[in-house]
């Protein structure tokens, strides 16, 4: 008699340890833009026609989604030249949309939560002097912004 109540129990406690029920919720696999207390940019690749792709994370390996307000800014540097003052120079142009392109130049497509495809609306006007360009990929949130850092774009991913 014993042993079949302690059978029983230990059957009972068993079911109950196994539920299926489990209400905690999946942990957050993205965050918001505006709620994001960091932002972390990675450049991933520019194309040819001048388009450019990259991932935002907020710091803790969650996608930050719905990025609104950027800036992309194409540099272009010169190559070996000759000249009187020893004072390196460049071109730029920039694209975005938001507070530092209020026009909108430019769309930005998140292709996946936290990736997004910049497709420029005319090709970048850098001159005919320019040997090398490099990038500079802003993009603003609410509690953050990612750090401005010009880039030289990224070799090509296999």
């Amino acid at each position: 008699m014993k042993t079949q109540l302690f059978s029983a129990t230990v059957l009972a406690l068993a079911l109950a340890g196994c539920s299926s029920d489990d209400d905690s919720p999946a942990p957050p696999s993205s965050v918001p833009i505006d709620e994001a207390q960091s932002l972390v940019l990675t450049l991933h690749s520019v194309g040819e026609d001048a388009s450019v792709v990259f991932t935002l994370d907020n710091g803790a390996g969650l996608a930050v989604t719905g990025a609104k307000d950027y800036a992309i800014t194409y540099l272009g540097y010169p190559g070996a030249y000759d000249t009187a003052f020893d004072m390196p120079w460049h071109t730029s142009d920039r694209f975005g949309c938001g507070q530092l392109v209020p026009e909108c130049l430019g769309e930005l497509t998140e292709t996946e939560p936290g990736r997004y495809q910049f497709m420029p609306d005319t090709a970048p006007q850098l001159g005919d002097r320019v040997d090398q360009y490099k990038l500079l990929v802003q993009v603003f949130g609410a509690l953050a912004t990612n750090p401005p850092e010009v880039v030289s774009p990224p070799e090509p991913e296999a």
